[in-house]
């Protein structure tokens, strides 16, 4: 495939981006980005990374009816520490997903616990005020975990990115299968095609949406472009009932580092997902952390992103 025979990325970034800066906050912060995304009581909701001026991250609510204005809570989310949590200092929590099961919302994360590296925290809510963890849902070093919105064979099922192998090439997504939320098993890794954008590391992003065709899954991808691990946006569709298994996955990355405000911030040329929300005019609002500074937004539908994979 040579220049020319590339389609068009069905991503088309919103003219008012970024929707979201450390300016916005209705408090002094460094930096606020990979905000997981839901619709809850007919509005768009994001759990928003926020990081202060030591580093310390927190977890913020912001709300918005048309999904491009958000109001934004003053106050962090009171988020109690898992047991692993409890014995492991310092912690540090960051990239919030939101899956949302049968009234419930389960929110996954990633739980730094210090020299052991990473695990996935997982907890409950109904509310976004109060929230009952699961627990650490992972040995060390797992970087990020994505519930699906259904069972799979009466099964929980998780997209998930351990930090496997040797070097920068050992990292891609794995899926995993639980009875309850807390025990996982059946891990088996998902057997993506070589992709140069992606060569260094993978991982999920959105939430899985389900067609008719498949699990539609937004990831994340990097590669080392000199002295910088550029960070894309890729999209691949997934088996339904053997999401291991790979329908297709176009070539070409859907949405790359190229404004100003995803090239410069705390960690330059990075956009990354942590969330997608289907509009009630069928329009699907990406939400994507650009240079791990700002909130971004881009914009498609499923129909077109599906499209886009089979074609």
């Amino acid at each position: 495939m040579g220049l020319g025979t590339f389609r068009k990325s069905p991503l088309t970034r919103h003219h008012g981006n970024p929707i979201l800066t450390p300016d916005d906050m209705p408090f002094a912060c460094y930096s606020v980005y990979n905000a997981g995304a839901t619709l809850f009581n007919g509005k768009v909701l994001l759990l928003l990374r926020v990081e202060d001026f030591e580093m310390n991250s927190d977890f913020f609510v912001a709300t918005s009816d048309d999904g491009i204005h958000f109001d934004v809570s003053s106050d962090a989310i009171d988020y109690p520490l898992s047991e692993t949590e409890k014995r492991v200092e310092p912690s540090h929590r960051f990239d919030m997903r939101i899956t949302s099961i049968n009234g419930a919302y389960y929110v996954c994360h990633a739980a730094w616990l210090g020299s052991f590296g990473c695990c996935i925290g997982m907890a409950r809510t109904e509310d976004f005020v109060r929230f009952t963890p699961i627990g650490n849902i992972s040995m060390p070093s797992n970087r990020n975990a994505v519930l699906f919105p259904e069972k799979i064979a009466g099964l929980y099922a998780r997209l998930e990115r351990p930090l496997t192998g040797s070097g920068r090439n050992g990292m891609g997504m794995w899926i995993s299968y639980s009875p309850d939320l807390e025990f996982w098993g059946r891990a088996m890794p998902i057997q993506m095609p070589p992709r140069y954008w992606c060569k260094s590391k993978s991982g999920a992003g959105a939430i899985p949406i389900r067609t008719d065709q498949g699990w539609l899954e937004i990831y994340h991808g990097c590669s080392t472009n000199c002295s910088t691990l550029n960070y894309h946006l890729g999209v691949v569709l997934l088996d339904l009932v053997d999401p291991s298994k790979v329908i297709a996955a176009p070539k070409a990355f859907i949405l790359g580092p190229q404004k100003d405000y995803e090239c410069a911030g705390q960690v330059p040329n990075v956009v990354f997902t942590s969330g997608a929300v289907e509009m009630p005019d069928g329009t699907l609002n990406v939400y994507y952390g650009a240079a791990d500074t700002r909130v971004c937004v881009a914009q498609t539908t499923v129909k077109e992103l599906l499209d886009y994979c089979l074609e």
